[in-house]
């Protein structure tokens, strides 16, 4: 089996480092304290936290915030979510008595499924928010609720993050993990001492993996499985990807699969060609992102793609043909809006390094400015 796994939450076997993250977040839940988790979308957040509850005796309840509608919605993933872990003879009947002003309708099969109707949604939000709490009780086992992606949360209206707090923080037996990949909407959230979560957990943010311990793990998958990689092929994939867990993943998933079918081993030129495939294969992907781009975004992805860092000097603004800063934050802005480009620390870079090589590869400065 391929062992770099991409797009999707992954085991502890294809999961690279985070050593030091996997052992904050089991001490925080074991010590009962809440967590939020926040980068970039596609830094590995949601396999990290997974592995973490993986290794501890907790029930796990994950609702994905990401799509999300409205309360009712939110109200039927929780109650979902807690009913498939509910133990009971007689399921219905017992699940039912879990509520005391809302009717749900419980679904059995293969899949549980909780529903409740439109007028219910107020009071179905507010009993949800409970069910976490109820469930430990029952079981006499921690329960670790995790919300993935959310920040979505806010959009379902101005009382939903009041009415979550007013719940969790008088929930003894549960610890709250919250994930998100907007880190702006996030610290607003939990650092705004005007937000009802101000405060409410232990902070994780996550970087890039560092280079020397990509290196190591990907070695060791390459060569457990029987391919041979020379250490030139790892360090050219680790500058071209710039140890974006996502990326990283994703062009060695490439370079593995080539390789099993071919020589059984990879070096500097396969990196190269499996490279060009890549954007080639995203090509029209990475048109219709630069077709929707203004003028000034365009520079700037230029510049950010030529390694530029001082967005603001007099020189950079010459050099690019901006008249003041002020067209480049607002380009910027843009920019992160889409999650075209991150903010990693104090400086601004593409979010998708092939994208990044795409922009230099065909000269595009030369044709649109």
């Amino acid at each position: 089996m391929n062992p770099f796994i991409y797009g999707k939450i992954v085991g502890k076997d294809c999961f690279a480092n985070r050593r030091k993250e996997l052992e904050f977040i089991k001490n925080a839940i074991l010590s009962g304290q809440n967590v939020i988790v926040y980068s970039p979308r596609r830094y590995g957040k949601s396999s990290l936290v997974y592995n973490a509850i993986q290794e501890l005796d907790v029930i796990p309840i994950w609702i994905d915030c990401y799509g999300l509608i409205s309360k009712r919605e939110l109200a039927e993933k929780m109650a979902t979510e807690v009913v498939k872990r509910w133990k009971a003879k007689r399921m219905i009947e017992s699940v039912k008595e879990l509520f005391r002003s809302v009717k749900p309708k419980i679904r059995l099969g293969e899949e549980i499924e909780v529903e409740f109707s439109f007028e219910e949604e107020d009071k179905a939000f507010e009993e949800s928010l409970e069910l976490p709490q109820k469930l430990a009780k029952r079981s006499k086992r921690r329960v670790v609720v995790v919300f993935d992606e959310f920040q979505e949360v806010v959009q379902l209206g101005n009382d939903v993050l009041p009415k979550m707090r007013s719940a969790f923080q008088k929930h003894s037996e549960v610890c709250y993990i919250f994930v998100g990949s907007k880190r702006g909407m996030m610290e607003k959230i939990f650092r705004s001492a005007l937000s009802p979560f101000y405060n409410f957990g232990m902070h994780v943010i996550l970087n890039k993996i560092p280079k020397e311990d990509f290196k190591d793990f990907i070695k060791e998958k390459f060569e457990s499985s029987g391919i041979g990689i020379d250490d030139d092929a790892i360090d050219k994939i680790l500058d071209i990807t710039e140890c974006h867990p996502y990326y990283t993943q994703m062009l060695c998933h490439k370079l593995w699969f080539y390789s099993f079918i071919g020589d059984k081993k990879v070096d500097s030129d396969d990196v190269d060609r499996i490279v060009e495939e890549i954007i080639k294969e995203e090509e029209d992907v990475y048109m219709t992102i630069w077709d929707d781009l203004t003028l000034t975004q365009r520079k700037v992805l230029v510049a950010l793609s030529k390694g530029e860092t001082d967005l603001y000097s007099v020189e950079f603004l010459q050099k690019y043909g901006f008249k003041r800063t002020s067209n480049v934050q607002v380009a910027i802005k843009g920019l992160l809006k889409k999650e075209i480009i991150n903010k990693v620390r104090d400086r601004y870079e593409i979010s998708d390094p092939f994208f990044k090589l795409w922009i230099n590869h065909i000269n595009l400065f030369k044709h649109s400015m």
